[in-house]
């Protein structure tokens, strides 16, 4: 039988299952159907995928075909995802990282080969209104996690519905210079409908005290913010231990003061503090001292 003929079977074998998988995303059954008829017409999709469903699979194979193949399987998402980025779950892509034309054009509907995809990943590009738009396309209604969204894109977002993890580029003050503070940036986000965990990379220390005053502060479950590799600080409020604190740098000591005590407006009850470096006894001290209004304090 001839290759143009197993690629015309190939290509009607989609054309009948592949609207019920993107109907579906979570159905794994009928995906395996499809995956075994293009098996029988040798479609190496069909291996790729009942390789990715398998309780065992082989990733050195898995690598293979998707060297192979990557590009070819990412032309269904059209010219907005950065060529061979794309991670796969199942046989389909879940996450994607967009590529600079992104930026550069109007994007048209996401097609239904979007119905897969959890995650989205801005790299920090600029984007307006219009990619909010998009975002609330019904093919989006999966993506579940946006990551490295500048700050000043994200007051553009719009609200789309399922996303429910957000990573920020910061610092949110101060803001670029000559370029208004978004100050209101926090109170903005807390109108996403789903979000509930937060991430704020490349913070200023003053961005934890304005975060903990934003009505974002009372609807999270979670937020990460980080200081340029300096410190970090987690807010949980759930947990046993509400905040925990990390020193990254011995150098950091001033501005991780200054983090500790703006960390009381997530609330009073638990902070855990982790050095990754000993300090003397009197840095030691100071940070005793910037605790000090918590009730509770766990040293590691």
């Amino acid at each position: 039988m001839s290759e143009a003929h197993d690629v015309s079977r190939s290509a009607r074998i989609l054309e009948q299952w592949l609207p019920r998988v993107h109907a579906n995303p979570e159905d794994e059954s009928t995906r395996l159907v499809m995956a075994d008829q293009l098996l029988e017409v040798g479609d190496p999709l069909g291996e790729f995928i009942v390789l990715q469903c398998s309780a065992a699979p082989d990733p050195t194979r898995i690598d293979a075909l998707l060297a192979k193949h990557v590009r070819n399987w990412e032309l269904s998402l059209g010219g907005l995802v950065e060529p061979g980025t794309t991670r796969f779950e199942r046989g389909l892509p879940v996450a994607v990282r967009m590529s600079g034309e992104a930026a550069r054009r109007i994007p048209p509907d996401p097609g239904p080969a979007w119905c897969s995809v959890r995650e989205i990943d801005w790299v920090g590009l600029a984007w307006s209104v219009v990619h909010g738009q998009w975002l609330a396309h019904p093919h989006l209604r999966g993506v579940t996690r946006m990551r490295s969204v500048e700050l000043f894109w994200a007051r553009l977002m719009g609200q789309p519905p399922g996303v429910t993890r957000l990573e920020l580029c910061g610092p949110v003050v101060p803001q670029v210079r000559g370029t208004p503070v978004a100050a209101d940036v926090f109170d903005r986000l807390a109108l996403l409908p789903s979000l509930s965990w937060l991430e704020l990379r490349d913070a200023h220390l003053d961005d934890v005290s304005l975060c903990a005053g934003s009505r974002l502060a009372t609807k999270l479950a979670r937020i990460d913010i980080v200081g340029q590799g300096r410190w970090s600080l987690t807010v949980r409020p759930g947990a046993e231990v509400p905040i925990e604190a990390t020193l990254m740098s011995e150098r950091a000591i001033d501005d991780f003061e200054r983090v500790l005590r703006a960390a009381e407006g997530f609330g009073s009850r638990g902070l855990r503090v982790r050095r990754e470096h000993s300090l003397d006894a009197v840095r030691v001290e100071r940070l005793r001292r910037a605790a000090s209004g918590f009730s509770h304090v766990e040293w590691m």
